[in-house]
């Protein structure tokens, strides 16, 4: 087959025939082998290039509402939220009365005097009580605990819209990553086509003397450059699409097309509103709401409780020993070593170092967002700057077509000019693809 000969096959060949008529029957051996190669490539481009009846398209939201309807980790936040509730139900159900049914059976023999002093132990006892208690007048004691839970919720909730932003932000910078490669595709396969559309035209030019085989045959060099160069931007952007697929828990391998990312800047959010400082911010809360929990150990706590059954010290005298009674518990610290200075102290030290975290990064926030702002400022001229210079390099090729027509221009310099356009575009692609990942960071550090 052609497509495995190397080129110096090919230019050995040329070496054995003296005649132009040797020449030309080469080249017309030659454009048949390429019929078959073009064949080939163009049936490789079906693969990605679908009729649109038949071609698949996603666009970037589509990804990121898979991503996030996949992820177990904002499951996970979603059913630790859930679970939070229950706690606030176990305080409460703590704090309601509480209902035992105790049971007891004691017997102290005693023998010729020997034995537990009766006056003690009466012998035995016979006890079976249904006791009620609750702790009264705890409000105090109470309200640190729900605030406790309520801050656990408050952090639950900004680390779930962290992980959010994150699964967001990779995902996007993926799917950018894939776009950027399908571009490349595109830009290549529009150069191949350019110089094959000039094949025809060189071959009969090439006929008629007024190019050489050789013009011909780095014709065929660079469109055996541009054939590798598209197989292998297949096989990558294969490649890219299967890791957005895998990071968003897409199982599919087929071939898609992706839209444009629509990307645009999210605006300036106050850092107040931020949820990469609120953290900070209940951290503090729950530090404050800590020396509260502290403080209410200190406090009086005052129970109520009753009991109702029977106690008896000799089992003939049960049936007569039923009751009840009722009361109130105070209990009331004095003195417990300075634990809560020690616990104010902890406490403190734990804020200091909360506001170090805090300190730090508000100065590379500000960093990050001040290099972001800048570095898309630049991407911006950049890209009219190039948009620029395209222009002028598909002109030289407009001019350059013309000149070929005639044979008035060296089909090298014409593959130059193609492929100074090809870089021109590619350095364009780039740079919009920079822009995009540029605004995605800064989305991401926006909220």
């Amino acid at each position: 087959m052609y497509l495995s000969k190397p080129e110096s096959t090919y230019k050995s060949a040329i070496h054995h025939f003296s005649t132009l008529d040797q020449l030309r029957a080469l080249a017309v051996a030659r454009l048949a082998y390429r019929h078959l190669r073009l064949t080939f490539v163009m049936l490789l481009f079906s693969a990605i290039a679908f009729t649109s009846s038949a071609q698949t398209t996603n666009d970037l939201n589509y990804y990121l509402q898979r991503g996030e309807n996949s992820s177990p980790l904002l499951k996970d936040y979603q059913n630790q939220i859930k679970t939070s509730a229950y706690d606030s139900m176990l305080v409460k159900a703590a704090n309601r009365p509480q209902v035992l049914a105790n049971g007891q059976v004691t017997i102290s023999p005693s023998l010729n005097g020997y034995g537990y002093d009766q006056a003690i132990t009466n012998g035995g006892n016979y006890a079976a009580l249904v006791t009620v208690s609750q702790p009264i007048f705890n409000k105090g004691i109470l309200a640190p605990q729900y605030r406790s839970i309520a801050l656990q919720d408050q952090t639950l909730g900004n680390n779930s819209q962290i992980s959010k932003l994150d699964l967001k932000k990779n995902i996007s910078a993926q799917y950018i990553t894939a776009y950027a490669t399908y571009q490349q595709l595109l830009s290549n396969k529009e150069v191949y086509q350019l110089l094959y559309t000039q094949q025809d035209l060189l071959k009969k030019l090439v006929q008629g003397g007024l190019y050489k085989e050789t013009d011909y045959l780095n014709l065929e060099v660079a469109l055996q450059s541009q054939e590798i160069t598209v197989s292998q931007l297949i096989m990558q952007y294969k490649t890219d699409v299967a890791t957005l697929n895998y990071l968003c828990g897409i199982n599919d391998t087929a071939m898609v097309l992706l839209t444009e990312p629509d990307i645009s800047s999210a605006g300036y959010y106050n850092k107040s509103n931020s949820v990469f400082f609120r953290q900070f911010t209940i951290d503090s809360l729950k530090i404050a709401n800590n020396k509260s929990i502290v403080d209410a150990r200190y406090k009086p706590s005052v129970n109520w409780f009753a009991d109702a059954g029977l106690q008896a010290s000799r089992p003939d005298i049960i049936y007569k020993s039923f009751g009840a009674d009722f009361g109130l518990n105070l209990s009331i610290p004095i003195y417990d070593g300075k634990q809560r200075k020690l616990n104010y102290q902890k406490l403190e030290i734990a804020e200091n170092t909360r506001a170090d975290y805090a300190s730090f990064f508000n100065h590379q926030y500000n960093q990050q967002r001040a290099m972001l702002i800048q570095q898309l400022t630049e991407s911006e001229n950049m890209i009219s700057q190039i948009q620029g210079k395209l222009k002028a390099s598909q002109l030289l090729i407009d001019l350059d077509k013309k000149q070929l027509n005639v044979g008035d221009l060296r089909i090298t310099d014409y593959i130059l000019a193609i492929n100074n356009y090809l870089t021109i575009k590619n350095n364009l692609d780039q740079s919009e693809i920079a822009r995009f990942q540029i605004i995605n960071q800064l989305n991401y550090w926006n909220h």
